[in-house]
């Protein structure tokens, strides 16, 4: 009795390279990320003054730019969780048909569904993977939203303090 068939090792072994090649993607789009976004928040740390001014209006103008690639970004990859979870419910659907009709044992609901989970492991670790980028955007933009508000916060402290 094969749990694993040799076309189910080689879709698992196939989707683990995938996943491994996405995973050193995202830390790639992560790094190159924050290497763009740092320096907006390194205007937070100058001398506002006349001269600063251009500087600050530059820095929010990038960062709002930053903000709306980022979003696009996030509703690309929303997209494409959503292809794997539909992946995930067919081979799911697959699975337990196969355990409870061809599998030769009886088996519980239960342990149908520990066995499906063996076989969809790296199906949900790519799941896994999109939500963590997916997450690092959506954080990315929190806190170039924030920069912008801190902006205006210290505009304000300047202005009131002339």
């Amino acid at each position: 009795m094969e749990l694993y068939t040799t076309e189910e090792v080689d879709r698992i072994n196939k989707m683990k390279e995938t996943n491994d090649r996405m995973e050193e993607f995202f830390l790639n789009k992560r790094s190159e990320w924050s290497k763009n976004i740092d320096p907006i928040f390194e205007i937070l740390k100058k001398d506002f003054n006349q001269v600063g001014y251009q500087n600050i209006i530059d820095a929010q103008a990038t960062a709002l730019s930053y903000r709306m690639i980022i979003n696009e970004q996030i509703s690309l990859f929303l997209n494409k969780r959503s292809k794997e979870e539909v992946k995930i419910k067919r081979l799911k659907q697959d699975k337990f048909l196969y355990f409870a009709m061809g599998f030769g044992l009886k088996t519980t609901l239960g342990e149908k569904t520990l066995l499906i989970d063996g076989h969809i492991g790296e199906n949900d670790r790519a799941i896994q993977i999109i939500e963590i980028h997916i997450e690092f955007l959506r954080n990315c933009s929190k806190n170039l939203e924030s920069f912008g508000y801190t902006v205006k916060n210290i505009i304000e402290l300047m202005n009131y303090l002339k």
